[in-house]
């Protein structure tokens, strides 16, 4: 089974589970709920996710396979700029694949660790941008006026906003088109 199969199996399972979320709080939610719901077997849903605790964090890894994959397709422009241009394209074509509804859930969660003070584990994602910039600096094709670190973490924050833009704004909000429009600003008003 290829990646987009198996992105396509999480989705509907994550969809279900954000759904009976709604309706009856993630706590009341059992493995044989989801499974009579997305219509998939107990083992189904293992061979897929750990737990139903894991299941955010299991698509956080999954995204980032995504991008050590698509890294150098990625990192294949004649400039830094639209390298990181293309990666925010990749980050918004990935969520809105993954829909409105896994990105509920995986903000709730978010919210909730912030909440409970569990701290992120710095993942590849942050990485793979980081190899970008530094070697756009290295090749003299960029030059960030913030340090790096500050300059990643621009980028995550404005990504992570227009996250919150499509939870507020509804399904039909435009994030990838809006999260591109947002980097090119940022990459514009730093020549």
């Amino acid at each position: 089974m290829n990646q987009n199969d198996t992105i396509s199996k999480k989705k509907i399972i994550v969809d279900v589970i954000v759904k009976l979320m709604d309706e009856e709080g993630m706590k009341n939610v059992t493995i044989k709920d989801i499974c009579d719901h997305a219509n998939i077997s107990v083992g189904a849903f293992y061979h897929y996710f750990r737990s139903k605790d894991s299941v955010t964090d299991e698509m956080y890894e999954l995204m980032d396979e995504y991008f050590l994959y698509n890294k150098d397709s990625i990192a294949s422009h004649p400039t830094t700029n639209e390298d990181i241009i293309d990666f925010v394209t990749h980050f918004g074509s990935y969520i809105e694949q993954w829909g409105y509804y896994a990105n509920l859930l995986i903000i709730r969660t978010s919210i909730e660790n912030s909440v409970k003070k569990i701290p992120e584990k710095q993942r590849k994602i942050y990485d793979v941008l980081r190899e970008i910039v530094l070697l756009g600096i290295e090749e003299k094709n960029f030059s960030p006026p913030i340090d790096i670190d500050d300059f990643i973490s621009t980028v995550f924050v404005t990504i992570r906003a227009y996250l919150f833009e499509w939870v507020k704004k509804g399904s039909d909000y435009q994030v990838k088109e809006n999260m591109v429009r947002h980097i090119k600003w940022i990459l514009d008003s730093m020549k």
